[in-house]
């Protein structure tokens, strides 16, 4: 039972610096703020700024990266500003076409904790499934674009982290991850080339990235044990070498934060194109999303599916509980 109410305070999302309490209030924030510092102490700065990441991987770590099996290597990277510009240029149609949407969210919360005792071993908690409805509002801020993210019920009422205790790892905000790839954002991280690699029938360029502790916009936030903790990441970006559309992000810390005992967080969405009922555009959203994180003796995986996408009309709004 202790693992268990120790998992239940995990709470994961992406976060824009100097936009969250904006978007949380629902209004819009005046044009070109400061831009506040992460407020990173000391020590993380450390942490992050020589960490090893994938800009220095060798050509056998490539190889032997599961996610990279059938990746053809290019050793010329010179398409690197061509597919982040393209790339860029994506997301800010996405962003300038978007329109407040929901969907049905399933999630499937899976745990097993390692018990340091041997005679304990390991145990495997019964998976928790949940439906909710899913909110996605863009807003932008500057020139910082962003994406306010929530739930509710089946029945539209709010559901905030105390109402969704009982699954064992909040996570969320999954729109917001293709964002850093687009221009505003590019600027927080360094980026590398890989190569070309199929998948889901299509080419697609894959670039990886690394997020800059100096310059990151978007970050993720980690809520445990009434804390909050800035996490930098790393990834890998699909971006379709025709369209240059984006089919998947994948991210993982750019550090192990062992110092709050979260040893690896591992995220992979898929967007595919979808045209919300009510609506004649075509939006490219996340419809499966795996999340998968060690904390301490605890194995964690979330799975969410989204379907039935539909305008969200601003006549009913509903703001999150706070």
């Amino acid at each position: 039972m202790k693992a268990r109410a120790l998992v239940c305070s995990l709470m994961l999302a992406a976060a824009s610096v100097g936009v969250m309490d904006a978007m949380r209030q629902q209004s819009l924030a005046p044009s070109e703020p400061p831009e506040p510092p992460l407020h990173l102490t000391p020590s993380e700065i450390l942490l992050y700024q020589f960490a090893p990441t994938l800009i220095g991987w060798t050509p056998k770590q490539i190889h032997h990266f599961p996610a990279l099996h059938d990746l053809r290597p290019v050793a010329n990277p010179d398409q690197l500003p061509m597919v982040l510009e393209r790339a860029g240029q994506r997301c800010a149609l996405l962003f300038r076409d978007f329109l407040q949407v929901s969907a049905d969210e399933e999630v499937l919360s899976v745990l097993r904790f390692q018990s340091p005792n041997p005679i304990t071993g390991t145990l495997d908690y019964p998976p928790k499934l949940r439906k909710f409805r899913y909110i996605i509002i863009p807003r932008p801020n500057g020139d910082l674009p962003g994406f306010e993210e929530y739930r509710t019920d089946l029945k539209g009422a709010p559901r905030d982290a105390t109402s969704l205790g009982d699954l064992f790892m909040i996570t969320s905000d999954f729109v917001s991850i293709g964002l850093h790839l687009s221009a505003s954002d590019q600027p927080g991280s360094n980026f590398r080339y890989f190569g070309i690699q199929e998948i889901r029938s299509r080419k697609c360029h894959v670039v990886g990235f690394a997020q800059d502790p100096k310059r990151a916009r978007h970050v993720e936030e980690l809520d445990v044990e009434g804390g909050r903790v800035i996490l930098l990441v790393q990834g890998l970006a699909w971006v379709d070498a025709q369209t240059f559309q984006i089919l998947r992000v994948m991210t993982w810390l750019l550090a192990p934060r062992k110092d709050i005992g979260l040893t690896s967080q591992v995220s992979t969405v898929d967007f595919y194109p979808v045209q919300p009922s009510g609506s004649e555009r075509v939006l490219w959203l996340p419809r499966d999303v795996t999340v998968r994180v060690h904390f301490r003796d605890i194995d964690i995986r979330n799975t969410h599916h989204y379907s039935n996408f539909r305008l969200f009309r601003v006549e009913s709004t509903i703001k999150p509980g706070t």
